[in-house]
């Protein structure tokens, strides 16, 4: 007997195209983040834009595979991990030797070990965990090894593990036609990471504080904008409008709330627990934090799921409401290119922190965040000219002419 198969469409939505205001989102995250990472303890709640990066990074993948399922009732799992490939792996691997002999002039001039922490164990806890994408596991949350340098790497990879899950998803979901289950399911997940992480339960490795609910949350995103006509009826679009706004209120809203200025209005939460005395050995350090995040109200329980849950709404406005005034704000042309040099950026940005901006004193954090956004964009400038762009260029050889950019 034939398997009986759903006849329901994979997406109505219109094809997606270029979406100008991704990269205005890209491009602000992208400078919030490395105003965190050089002035820590400053905006460390606004650290949720990253989980944004990976939301729309979700959002916009899932819904290229469900178009590639519409038009060829199928996935080529092959060629997408060959684009993957290509977008990401060059300018990384190149980020990763320049890393190396950095680092290996600094051993050389300030000798075989630095606090217990030699070239050796760089190699095998920084560059090789990197290049293989899986530095989340051996130093969750850029954490909690002596020496670590990287840090930004434990989020790129815990995205490249959702690129190998979301093809395979995007395969099932085509070939049976489970669309809505898979946002059902993916949705009721995301709620049981997020109330585990509100208990004080962050699960093996700390990964329910690397937030894979937001990859989770931008596949539901795709797959809510999937079941919107072209021509949405006036009632959806007020919903799309007025879900987005309150959507925006909510994530500036809970960014603010940990902002240590605000205190004195009475809305202020700690984003994590005190740091540890100076001197504390990092994995000492990390495990005492571990201890009382579990204990305490602090802000990671409970405001990257607000962020999160934001996010879906804001992301479809942005691609089915282009005249949205905060899409067309996104769309300036400086933010924009910005976004998109922003995978360059966020790769190389901690290397010139380290070299330029840990040594500026901690109580001028506007002179560390000027520093560091000027040095970041010298060391991206070459990176994203010669590198990333040409790597581009071969992985749009390799895309559907249909397809649209990610």
């Amino acid at each position: 007997m034939a398997e009986i198969r759903s006849t329901s469409p994979i997406t109505i939505a219109p094809r997606l195209r270029n979406v100008p205001s991704f990269d205005g989102v890209r491009g602000l995250g992208v400078l919030t983040i490395i105003a965190i990472h050089a002035a820590p303890l400053v905006l460390e709640s606004f650290s949720a834009v990253l989980d944004i990066f990976l939301a729309l990074s979700a959002f916009l993948v899932t819904t290229l595979l469900l178009e590639e399922g519409r038009r060829s009732d199928t996935i080529d799992i092959r060629s997408f991990f060959r684009r993957r490939a290509w977008r990401l792996l060059p300018a990384l691997y190149v980020t990763l030797a320049v890393a190396t002999v950095f680092a290996g002039v600094f051993f050389v001039l300030a000798g075989a070990e630095v606090e217990g922490f030699s070239f050796g164990q760089f190699l095998t806890r920084e560059i090789l965990p990197a290049g293989l994408y899986v530095y989340n596991i051996v130093n969750p949350l850029g954490y909690p090894n002596p020496g670590v340098a990287l840090y930004q790497m434990w989020s790129l990879s815990l995205e490249q593990q959702f690129y190998l899950v979301i093809a395979f998803l995007a395969a099932v979901m085509v070939a049976k036609r489970w669309v809505v289950q898979a946002a059902v399911v993916l949705a009721l997940l995301s709620i049981a990471v997020q109330t585990a992480r509100a208990t004080g339960h962050f699960g093996p490795i700390n990964f329910w504080l690397q937030r894979p609910d937001a990859l989770m949350l931008g596949v539901v995103a795709a797959i809510i904008n999937a079941r919107i006509p072209e021509e949405p009826s006036p009632g959806q679009r007020r919903a799309i409008q007025v879900s987005a706004w309150v959507g925006v209120v909510a994530m500036v809203v809970a960014m603010l709330w940990s902002v240590k200025a605000l205190e004195r209005f009475g809305i202020y939460v700690p984003y994590l627990p005190d740091e540890a005395p100076e001197g504390t050995p990092p994995d000492v350090a990390f495990r005492t934090a571990m201890a009382a995040l579990s204990a305490g109200n602090y802000w990671v329980k409970w405001g990257f799921t607000i962020v999160n849950w934001s996010m879906v709404a804001v992301l479809i406005a942005l691609v089915r409401q282009r005249e949205w005034i905060v899409g067309r704000a996104l769309c300036l042309r400086p933010i924009r290119k910005v976004g998109q040099m922003s995978y360059s950026l966020y790769l190389i940005h901690t290397l010139p922190i380290a070299l330029f901006v840990v040594g500026l004193p901690r109580s001028n954090p506007p002179l560390r965040i000027i520093v560091a956004w000027v040095t970041a964009f010298a060391f991206a400038w070459p990176l994203y000219h010669f590198v990333e762009k040409r790597s581009l260029a071969r992985k749009n050889s390799v895309t559907p002419a249909t397809a649209a950019p990610t």
